[in-house]
């Protein structure tokens, strides 16, 4: 082989690998980004939980409150709602789609933020994984109780623009997704899809939730 041939060749091989290179840190730059926005939000969270000025008993409805709109600012609430009516919600129309979406949106942010008050404040959080496949993502955690309890969560996200956002939550192997889709899909072909929007209504309602309480409060 010539001085030229085998200058040549090692210029090749030298920028394949450099090329493998780049790919490779582009990918770990993209998934680390993936878990750093899941450990800034829940840490986020775990402040407010933790926050000295909201601990007493006068401020837990305030706590609460901080919680919650955090939450509903992080979760992608129509993509869950979508994903959880399932086949379902190509049946709907335009207003059917926005009332559910209001209506899952304010009974499973009730829901997580209690769970997010009564356990986040307390618990340590290992970040154990991560995959990303296109648009989709999923952040592998642990959750770690005083009593050295362990708790398995993974967050489920997809990419929307710059920003990777959760639209489900999957707490040791239970998919909370999966969870709501199965209930529905029990009332809707049991009974309807409007018998199970009065349930969700009603359930709203004797949790003092929706657009009807909030107005209240003001």
């Amino acid at each position: 082989m010539s001085g030229v041939m085998r200058s040549t060749a090692r210029t090749g091989v030298l920028s394949g690998t450099l090329a493998l290179g780049l790919l490779v840190l582009t990918a770990f730059a993209s998934a680390s980004e993936t878990t750093d926005h899941v450990k800034t939000e829940l840490d986020h969270l775990a402040g407010i939980v933790q926050d000295p000025a909201l601990q007493e008993k006068a401020k837990e409805e305030a706590r609460k409150s901080m919680v919650r709109e955090r939450i509903l600012r992080w979760f992608d609430i129509q993509e869950m709602a979508r994903r959880s009516l399932a086949n379902h919600w190509a049946k709907r129309s335009g207003q059917e789609r926005k009332e559910f979406v209001e209506l899952f949106g304010d009974l499973f942010v009730e829901s997580y933020t209690t769970l997010v008050a009564d356990h986040l404040g307390d618990q340590q959080v290992t970040y154990l994984s991560e995959q990303i496949d296109g648009q989709d993502a999923v952040v592998k955690t642990k959750f770690l109780s005083k009593r050295n309890e362990p708790t398995f969560v993974d967050f489920t996200l997809l990419r929307r623009g710059n920003v990777w956002v959760p639209y489900d939550v999957v707490i040791d192997e239970v998919s909370i997704v999966g969870n709501y889709r199965i209930q529905f899909d029990k009332v809707i072909r049991g009974q309807s899809y409007e018998a199970l929007v009065k349930k969700m209504r009603l359930k709203r309602e004797s949790e003092g939730l929706g657009p009807a309480a909030k107005k209240g409060s003001m």
